[in-house]
């Protein structure tokens, strides 16, 4: 029972057609509960076009609550297929105001993040937004989101997973607030390339998940989302790393759409954090604005 197969799901490319997304990813969860995974993670806006090129206000009617009828109807699909699922989605929020989000389903229902200070949240919302010039046409995610301002960890029946979205597996700090907050597990939805090479992208993660005894679950879509006229290149590399760093599964860019399975194993975990004891290592002493682990 220490076991769990996850799946980093790697989409075709968004279409401007939500019915067509939304096909995409039902396939897909099927796909991934006969293969026998037990945990799905979907890429970033997993129903959505990477828009952030385009003026502010592009695709916001495509926006839903959280609840809403999206979360509803996959929780729903997820549940009938004995799965749970990470579905990052594009948030409007019950003051109308937007956010790049993830919400964790967990037998059809809503699995809150609970912070540091206890405070539940139905969805995990993106914290850094990216402003840039590459690669080609850009992004200024500022003018699409609010930035969340909290991280949290969605307790399951056997695991505890965090969620990054995109940029924020940039920052360091991030992994260990996780990570001091009882994740076993983060995942990390993906859009683009971010201008990584695959070798830079796969090694960040390998040394955020040994440095801080963590899975990591990457998943990206892969191929060409047409927005504006402009090309969005969304390059793949999904994987799953274990907590030695070590890189467990993965489909490159060429391989195209389909599924990357691993086992997660909380004995594995567990022992891996004993021989690599970096986190129990750090010089709070001299670091005291580190995170200090939840008791």
């Amino acid at each position: 029972m220490s076991q769990i197969t996850v799946a980093a799901v790697q989409l075709p490319a968004c279409r401007h057609d939500r019915g067509a997304n939304l096909a995409a990813v039902e396939s897909a969860l099927a796909e991934a509960a006969t293969a026998g995974a037990d945990l799905a993670v979907l890429p970033e806006l997993a129903t959505t076009p990477y828009f952030c090129a385009e003026p502010a206000g592009a695709y916001r009617d495509w926006a839903e609550p959280i609840p809403g009828p999206l979360t509803q109807y996959l929780g729903a699909v997820a549940a009938g297929l004995g799965l749970t699922v990470v579905l990052p989605m594009f948030e409007r929020d019950t003051a109308g105001t937007f956010h790049n989000s993830a919400v964790v389903l967990d037998n059809g229902r809503i699995r809150p993040a609970v912070d540091r200070e206890g405070r539940g949240s139905e969805a995990a919302r993106k914290l850094h937004l990216p402003v840039g010039d590459e690669p080609p046409p850009g992004f200024d995610e500022p003018a699409h989101f609010t930035a969340g301002d909290r991280l949290g960890v969605h307790a399951l029946d056997r695991l505890r997973v965090g969620t990054l979205i995109c940029y924020d597996r940039r920052f360091p700090e991030c992994w260990r607030e996780l990570r001091s907050l009882g994740a076993d597990l983060v995942a990390v939805p993906v859009a683009g390339s971010g201008g990584d090479s695959a070798e830079f992208f796969l090694g960040e993660l390998r040394t955020h998940a040994r440095e801080n005894g963590l899975y990591a679950v990457a998943a990206n879509k892969v191929g060409t989302e047409w927005v504006g006229g402009h090309p969005v290149d969304n390059f793949g590399e999904s994987c799953v790393v274990g907590p030695d760093g070590e890189l467990l599964a993965h489909r490159p860019r060429r391989d195209g759409p389909g599924l990357v399975l691993a086992t997660v194993d909380l004995d594995v975990l567990a022992q891996t954090r004993r021989a690599l004891r970096y986190f129990q290592h750090r010089r709070t002493d001299l670091f005291p604005s580190a995170p200090q682990e939840v008791s």
